[in-house]
């Protein structure tokens, strides 16, 4: 797998220079730049299986690159993966996420890097994966990072890239009804009887999903309380949602849980 690094901070890329060939090696790091245009220059020659990509680079955003090498690609697209990476764990994490194939937080974790590459082989493996990397996935990461730098949080507006084995969902955050986790597995269920499976942990939805409509009512549950009917107060408390399901909530949860109930507009 030929890896292209674009970060604008010497002790990253010296990270990474360092660890990525030790985890394997297949894993080749054929170049790295330190700005969009060095990027961008780079990129137009090599052809990279992965580009682990900064968000924020002294001469615009790592997205920029991804839109310009799009609008230079006949098929309007970047046909790589790409891994973003931040120092930001707030609102842009956030919609990163909701666009982007994977992500580090920086300072990166060697575990979470070795995670994120490992998924990158698997997509790799899977051709039509590399298809869907799409100018609309650009497009989406685009109007959300503008919602979050306007300070904006419309709901209706927000989708979140979901991915399991063999397809890539955009979903519109208002129909995800609740996540549930079953170790490393995270369940999505949404409106209209649709489940999709995604090989992530729940604490990650937790943090990228909007706090204002979406709470952990329990270890292995979160809920849109868009979505909340009643809470039952026998046994120890149990939700009901208004398609049917029925959820635990965490006794010490159940008074946050219901001042959270009375802030939703």
């Amino acid at each position: 797998m030929d890896i292209f690094i674009v970060d604008d901070n010497p002790s990253i890329r010296k990270f990474l220079l360092q660890i990525i060939p030790t985890l394997s090696k297949e894993y080749r790091i054929i170049g790295v730049a330190a700005s969009v245009e060095e990027g961008l220059i780079s990129l137009e020659v090599q052809k990279p299986d992965l580009l682990i990509l900064d968000v924020e680079l002294p001469d615009g955003k790592g997205f920029d690159i991804l839109q310009k090498l799009s609008e230079k690609n006949e098929k309007g697209i970047f046909e790589g993966n790409v891994i973003f990476a931040t120092a930001h764990d707030h609102y842009a994490l956030r919609a990163i996420k909701y666009s982007a194939l994977d992500y580090l937080l920086k300072p990166i974790d060697p575990e979470a890097l070795e995670q994120a590459l490992l998924k990158a082989v698997q997509q790799i493996k899977n051709k039509q994966l590399l298809q869907d990397f799409t100018q609309q996935k650009i497009n989406t990461l685009r109007q959300n990072l503008e919602n979050v730098e306007q300070n904006e949080e419309n709901i209706k507006a927000q989708k979140i890239v979901l991915s399991d084995a063999e397809k890539i969902y955009l979903v519109s955050v208002e129909e995800i009804m609740r996540c549930e986790s079953n170790g490393n597995y995270t369940f999505f269920y949404l409106t209209e009887n649709r489940t999709i499976t995604i090989t992530q942990s729940i604490k990650v939805f937790e943090q990228m999903l909007p706090k204002s409509i979406f709470y952990r009512v329990h270890r292995s549950h979160l809920m849109n309380l868009n979505f909340f009917e009643f809470l039952d107060k026998k046994d120890g408390g149990t939700i009901h949602l208004k398609d049917g399901s029925t959820l635990p909530v965490a006794v010490r949860r159940k008074d946050e849980l219901l001042e959270r109930l009375k802030s939703i507009k």
